[in-house]
């Protein structure tokens, strides 16, 4: 068994990085060395980004694509976000109004869905309290649209207002 030693030295504005082994020996580092302390960053797996554009673009939470099994924590992929220098974030966004657009479309799903009937034979009607939900369903879902995309499904309010001021003044004192 042989044992390793690792030490750091800054010298010179540069980190640099040797490998003492039990014998004496150095073992030389492969690649350019960073200066920077700290995590490196990773670049995103475009598998994973795909998936997360594709999670996001049918109308579900970024927050419920990590919580299934293998998949990055959320600050992560906003880390991701943060520090691209690609397309990702520009991708993300667009997902991020198609998916918009499903959530609208999933509430005229939920509105043309009938609800269930309840009663005895003879005296069947809708089921209020399902009607009900159904309609808190949507309002909250359309609520959250006008909150994140107010210039598409907020509420269309029209100011307009027209006209003109005139305005003289009179001092009183004679003009030269």
């Amino acid at each position: 068994m042989e044992l390793l030693a690792l030490s750091f030295l800054y010298q010179g504005g540069q980190l640099q990085k040797s490998v003492n082994t039990k014998s004496g020996g150095k073992l030389q580092t492969v690649g350019k060395q960073s200066t920077k302390l700290g995590r490196p960053i990773e670049k995103p797996d475009p598998l994973i980004v795909n998936e997360i554009i594709d999670w996001i673009a049918h109308g579900n939470t970024l927050r419920s694509y990590c919580r299934l099994k293998n998949k990055p924590n959320w600050r992560t992929i906003y880390n991701w976000l943060e520090k691209d220098d690609g397309d990702f974030l520009a991708r993300f966004a667009h997902a991020r109004d198609m998916g918009a657009d499903a959530i609208a479309e999933e509430c005229l799903e939920i509105i043309d869905s009938p609800p269930p009937l309840c009663g005895s034979e003879g005296n069947t009607r809708l089921d209020p309290a399902a009607v009900q939900m159904q309609k808190n369903r949507v309002e909250a879902r359309l609520k959250l649209l006008a909150k994140w995309n107010p210039k598409k499904y907020g509420e269309k309010v029209g100011v307009e207002a027209g006209g003109s001021i005139s305005l003289n003044i009179s001092t009183g004192v004679p003009q030269a």
